[in-house]
C-alpha cells in the first residue's frame, strides 16, 4: 500500500507542478493565457517543462536532486497563482484524476518502451550530455520531447516507474480543456460547431485512446491535433478584436505536437488559412516577435538535439545531414533508414505484412497500395471508421433538434476540407494510423456533423441532460475498457495491481562495451535495454572520447 500511496502522491505532484509552470510561463510571456482554463494551463506547463528539460540536459543529469528542485519550484508557482483558480475547476481536476487513474495501471508497456523509450529518458536522468547517441540504435536518433518530460518524473521512491505517464497527463489536460469548453458553452447556451466538435472529440479520444501503454510517441500528438483544430475554429469564430493570445496558443500547441513527432510541423500551414480569412494580419508577427522567438528557440533545441545525436538537423531528412563530424550518421545510412520508415508506414513491415518487393520498389509508384489495403485498411482503418460513424450516429440521434436556425455563415462546412487535405498528404507519405490517421479520418466527419447540428434549435434542458449523459457514459466506457485490460494483464502477465502499481521490468544483465573519461557504456546480454545500466547501446562497434568539454560516442569504423 505504501507503493500505491507514493505512486498516487507523485501523480498529483506532477499535475500541480505542470499547472504551476503553465502559470509561470503565462505570467512571463503572455498574461492573457492566465484567463484560460486549467487544461490549457497544464498543456502550457508541459510545454515549458519540456523546454527547461531540454536546456538543462546539456549541463546536468535529471537526477533526484535536479527533479526535486524542479517540481518544488512548480508547486510554489501553483501555490502563488492558486487564488486565481476558480473552485469549480479544482473540483473538476480532482474528480477527473479519480475517474481516469485506471489508465495508469499497466503491466505491459508500448512495444518500443523496452527498446529505447525507457532507456532514452533514463539516460537523461543518470548521465550528463553525451554527443553521438545515434550510434546506440536508430531509436536514439529521433529525440521525442516526451522523453525529456519523462526524465523529469525520475523521483525518489518511484525511480522510472512513471516514465509511461507523459501521454496520460496530456490526455488528462485534454479532457479538462474539452469538458471546460462544453460546460462553458452550456452555461452561455452557445450550441455551435465548437461545442459539438468538443463533445464528439471527447467521446472518440477517450473510447479509442483509453490504453495509455499504446500511446508511445504518437497518440499524444494526435490528441494535441484535436486541440489545434479546436483553436483554429475558435479563431475563425471569434469576433473579438484581441484574439492574438488564441493565435499564440495555437502556435504553441503546434510546436509542442511537433516536438513529440516532428511531422506535425506540417500543421503550421493552418496559418495560411487564417491569413486568407484575415483572422491574422502581418502586423501580428511584429507585435508578437518575442513570443514567436520563444517558440523558435523551443523548436531549435530539438534541432540541436538531433544534430548532436546524428549530425542531421532533422533525421532522417538526408539533405539536412552533415557527414563531416565524427559522430555523424553516414548519409547512405540516413537514406536507407528514411526508406525503411516509409516502407514500414506503408504496411511494408510488421507481423503478417510480408511482400516480395524490395523496400525501394515497394514504396514506388503506389506499388504499396494493394498490400496496405489488405493489411492495414482492412482491420485498422475500417474498424476506426466504423467507430467514428457509430459515435456520429449516436450524437446525431440525440441532438437532431428541430428546424434550422438559418445561420448566415456556413463557412465551416467548407473548412471540413482542411483535414481532408492533410489526410491526402498522410495517405501519400505515411499512411499508418499511428501517424495521425485516427484524427484525420474523424475530423472531416465530426466537423460536418457539428456544422449541421449548430444549424438546429434545441431545448436547453434536453441538450444539457444528454451532454452530461454522454460524458458519463464515455468515462464509464474508458474505465470498463481499462478494467478489462487490467484483468487480462493479471491473467497473462501475472500482474497484481493490489501488490504493486508498477509495470513489469526484468532484471537485465549488461556487459561493458567501452569505458574512458569517467564514462562506461553498456550492452544488454540477450535482451533489450529496459532499465539496464546507462548509457545502454545495442551497437558494440563504438568508441568513446572527449569532445571539447563534453563526451562523445562514435562508430569505430568511421
Amino acid at each position: 500500500m505504501i507503493e500505491h500511496l507514493i505512486f498516487s502522491s507523485y501523480i498529483l505532484v506532477f499535475i500541480l507542478s505542470s499547472i504551476g509552470y503553465g502559470f509561470l510561463f503565462s505570467k512571463i510571456f503572455d498574461k492573457e493565457f492566465l484567463k484560460l482554463n486549467l487544461g490549457y494551463i497544464g498543456i502550457i506547463g508541459i510545454f515549458f517543462s519540456i523546454f527547461i528539460s531540454v536546456i538543462t540536459s546539456y549541463f546536468y543529469p535529471h537526477n533526484f536532486d535536479h527533479n526535486t528542485i524542479f517540481h518544488i519550484v512548480g508547486l510554489i508557482s501553483f501555490g502563488f497563482f492558486f487564488k486565481n483558480i476558480i473552485k469549480k475547476e479544482i473540483l473538476l481536476c480532482l474528480v477527473l484524476i479519480i475517474l481516469m487513474i485506471s489508465g495508469l495501471f499497466i503491466s505491459k508497456n508500448h512495444d518500443d518502451f523496452p527498446y529505447y523509450h525507457l532507456t532514452y529518458a533514463l539516460n537523461l536522468s543518470e548521465n550528463s550530455f553525451l554527443i553521438g547517441t545515434g550510434a546506440f540504435s536508430h531509436g536514439f536518433r529521433t529525440p521525442s520531447s516526451i522523453f525529456y518530460y519523462h526524465s523529469l518524473l525520475y523521483m525518489p521512491g518511484i525511480k522510472f516507474f512513471l516514465f509511461h505517464a507523459g501521454p496520460f497527463f496530456i490526455l488528462y489536460f485534454f479532457n479538462i480543456i474539452i469538458l471546460s469548453n462544453i460546460f462553458d458553452k452550456l452555461k452561455k447556451k452557445e450550441f455551435n460547431l465548437i461545442y459539438f466538435l468538443s463533445l464528439l472529440s471527447f467521446i472518440f479520444i477517450n473510447v479509442v485512446f483509453y490504453r495509455i501503454s499504446e500511446h508511445g510517441t504518437d497518440r499524444s500528438s494526435q490528441i494535441l491535433l484535436v486541440i489545434i483544430f479546436l483553436l483554429f475554429f475558435e479563431i475563425l469564430y471569434s469576433k473579438e478584436k484581441n484574439k492574438d493570445f488564441i493565435i499564440n496558443l495555437l502556435f504553441l500547441v503546434i510546436a509542442l505536437a511537433a516536438s513529440i513527432k516532428v511531422l506535425y510541423y506540417i500543421y503550421s500551414i493552418l496559418v495560411l488559412f487564417l491569413l486568407f480569412e484575415k483572422k491574422i494580419n502581418f502586423n501580428y508577427f511584429f507585435k508578437k516577435f518575442i513570443f514567436l522567438l520563444i517558440l523558435f528557440m523551443f523548436s531549435s533545441t530539438f534541432i540541436s538535439k538531433s544534430f548532436f545525436s546524428t549530425g542531421c538537423l532533422v533525421y532522417p531528412a538526408e539533405k539536412t545531414c552533415f557527414e563531416s563530424f565524427e559522430w555523424s550518421i553516414p548519409k547512405s545510412s540516413v537514406k536507407k533508414m528514411g526508406t525503411h520508415y516509409e516502407w514500414w508506414a506503408k504496411a511494408g513491415g510488421g507481423l503478417n505484412y510480408e511482400h516480395k518487393l524490395s523496400k525501394e520498389e515497394y514504396i514506388k509508384n503506389f506499388n504499396w497500395v494493394q498490400n496496405w489495403y489488405k493489411k492495414h485498411f482492412i482491420g485498422k482503418v475500417s474498424d476506426t471508421l466504423v467507430g467514428i460513424l457509430l459515435i456520429s450516429l449516436i450524437v446525431f440521434l440525440l441532438f437532431r433538434g428541430s428546424e434550422d436556425k438559418k445561420l448566415k455563415k456556413k463557412i465551416f462546412k467548407i473548412y471540413a476540407v482542411v483535414p481532408i487535405l492533410f489526410l491526402i498528404e498522410w495517405f501519400l507519405n505515411h499512411p499508418s494510423m499511428r501517424y495521425g490517421g485516427y484524427i484525420l479520418f474523424a475530423l472531416p466527419i465530426f466537423i460536418l456533423l457539428s456544422s449541421h447540428l449548430e444549424q438546429r434549435k434545441f431545448e436547453y434542458n434536453k441538450i444539457y441532460c444528454r451532454s452530461i449523459f454522454l460524458i458519463l457514459i464515455t468515462l464509464t466506457v474508458y474505465n470498463l475498457r481499462n478494467f478489462d485490460r487490467i484483468k487480462k494483464e493479471i491473467n497473462i502477465y501475472k500482474y497484481n495491481i493490489f501488490s504493486t502499481p508498477y509495470f513489469y521490468v526484468p532484471d537485465v544483465k549488461s556487459e561493458i562495451i567501452t569505458s574512458s573519461n569517467g564514462l562506461t557504456i553498456y550492452k544488454p546480454i540477450d535482451n533489450m535495454c529496459w532499465g539496464s545500466k546507462t548509457p545502454c547501446s545495442y551497437n558494440t562497434n563504438i568508441k568513446l572520447k572527449k569532445y571539447l568539454w563534453m563526451k562523445m560516442v562514435y562508430k569505430n569504423d568511421k
